[in-house]
């Protein structure tokens, strides 16, 4: 079964129907050059956000600013091109919308604000990693032999060879309890830091990813949210930030939680 990619393209976004989804994990499963173009989809859709991020990081020249608040009223700078649409009226709540949504788009801070009149736009900023972990997650989920790169009977190594590289502290945490079983761990890149990836299944081979990532500031307070159709519930400590990542409805994600930190 082959498929464009623009299916793919959804199946990463997390914005296919359950039998579409479905259809594709299937397909991953037994079409490796498959899997090697949603692979090579997700480098390209990586390469396109840092370069997007890069862009927003940019500064808005103060000129671009001065213009913006500065324009007359039916000047020719903002004006409209057609004569018989009247120019747009800079005391209006919706005109001053626009252009902050603009401003806030192009300066694109993390957590930055544009005020215009009394009209305040807050850019909200996305944790870029987890949206890498969901990606990685959507694939490396689908797979069975090859759901992990070093397997749980190397635990030990697994933890010593992650911890050196990812630079923060790595212990495989008991999740039995939860009825899942630790498999073994990989080492993915989000947002251009090394990330370590613990793997754990369930009885009815349900998926579990422990995910952490070095912080020297982590967020500690524990927050559950949904990414890119995936449920995740995050939390830091210890100058690593975590988060624990399955399909939704298949498991107490904050339980197992709770768990891991322990």
């Amino acid at each position: 079964m082959s498929f464009d990619r623009e299916k793919l393209s959804g199946f990463l976004d997390g914005e296919l129907s359950p039998d579409e989804t479905r259809q594709v994990e299937l397909a991953l499963e037994n079409d490796p050059s498959l899997a090697i173009e949603l692979e090579q989809l997700m480098a390209a859709e990586k390469f396109a956000q840092q370069e997007f991020d890069a862009m927003l990081s940019e500064p808005v020249p103060l000129s671009l600013a001065a213009t913006v608040r500065n324009a007359p009223e039916g000047g020719s700078g903002l004006r409209a091109s057609n004569a018989n649409i009247p120019p747009p009226n800079r005391n209006s709540l919706s005109w001053w919308t626009a252009v902050a949504a603009m401003l806030a788009l192009v300066v694109g801070a993390a957590g930055g604000y544009v005020t215009a009149s009394n009209t305040q736009i807050q850019v909200a900023t996305a944790p870029g990693w987890l949206s890498d972990i969901a990606d990685y997650h959507r694939v490396y989920a689908t797979q069975v032999r090859h759901l992990v790169e070093v397997p749980a009977s190397e635990a030990d190594h697994i933890e010593s060879w992650l911890t050196n590289t990812v630079g923060a502290n790595v212990v495989i945490p008991d999740l039995s309890g939860h009825g899942l079983e630790f498999r073994g761990g990989r080492l993915l890149v989000a947002s251009g830091k090394p990330v370590a990836q613990l793997m754990f299944t369930g009885g009815q081979g349900e998926v579990v990813a422990l995910c952490l990532i070095a912080n020297a500031e982590p967020d500690v307070a524990v927050n559950a949210r949904q990414v890119g159709g995936l449920e995740m519930v995050t939390w830091g400590g210890d100058q690593a930030n975590y988060v624990v990542v399955a399909n939704p409805g298949i498991a107490d994600l904050e339980a197992i939680a709770r768990t891991a930190a322990g």
